[in-house]
């Protein structure tokens, strides 16, 4: 059995270094976008008091803003998350675009 390797023009690095597939990364892309939405805007109502909130956390002014600064932590780690998987996703898309069709003949 003969193997043939065909080189794809990438080097390794870090730039272009693939860690998570291209279905992972969509997936945690899109969580971590509606997570750092709504988690910004959670903390956006915690800071601001929001009525709604009032039975969650009582009438404690500490409260509140403890859990305002919580939720704009989160949302930051989504953050950072969403950067991450959107670089994959950049990196999967160049894979994808230089990798040759292949066809598998099955006997």
């Amino acid at each position: 059995a003969v193997v043939s390797t065909q080189s794809t023009g990438i080097t390794n690095n870090l730039s272009t270094m693939r860690i998570l597939g291209p279905k992972v990364s969509n997936c945690f892309f899109l969580l971590s976008c509606w997570g750092t939405i709504m988690l910004l805007l959670l903390g956006i109502f915690f800071q601001t008091k929001s009525v709604i909130l009032l039975k969650d956390i009582g009438y404690d002014e500490d409260r509140y803003e403890s859990a305002a600064l919580t939720c704009f932590i989160a949302g930051g780690i989504y953050l950072v998350i969403g950067v991450i998987t959107y670089w994959q996703k950049v990196v999967n898309d160049r894979y994808s675009a230089l990798e040759p069709e292949t066809t598998t003949i099955v006997f």
